[in-house]
C-alpha cells in the first residue's frame, strides 16, 4: 500500500503543486516507470474487457477519482489559508 500512496502523492504534486526538491527524482522515476508500462497495461486491460472483465478499468477509475478528490481537498485547504 505504501507504493500506491507514494504514487498518488507524486500524481498530486504533478497536478497540484510543485514537488519538493528532494521528491523530484522520485517523481521522475515514477513517471518514467508508469509511461513505460502504460502500453502493456492498456493492451492487457483491452483483452480483459473483451473477455467481460472490467475490474482493471474500475480500479483505474477509482484511483483517478481518489487522486482528483485529494487534489481538490488540498486546493480547498490552500484556498482557506
Amino acid at each position: 500500500m505504501g507504493s500506491i500512496e507514494r504514487r498518488i502523492e507524486a500524481l498530486e504534486r504533478a497536478y497540484g503543486t510543485e514537488p519538493r526538491e528532494e521528491d523530484s527524482e522520485e517523481r521522475r522515476r515514477i513517471i518514467q516507470e508508469l509511461k513505460a508500462r502504460w502500453p502493456a497495461l492498456e493492451e492487457k486491460m483491452a483483452r480483459e474487457e473483451a473477455e467481460g472483465d472490467f475490474s482493471r478499468r474500475r480500479a483505474l477509475e477509482e484511483l483517478e477519482a481518489t487522486v482528483k478528490r485529494r487534489v481538490a481537498e488540498r486546493q480547498a485547504r490552500e484556498d482557506t489559508v
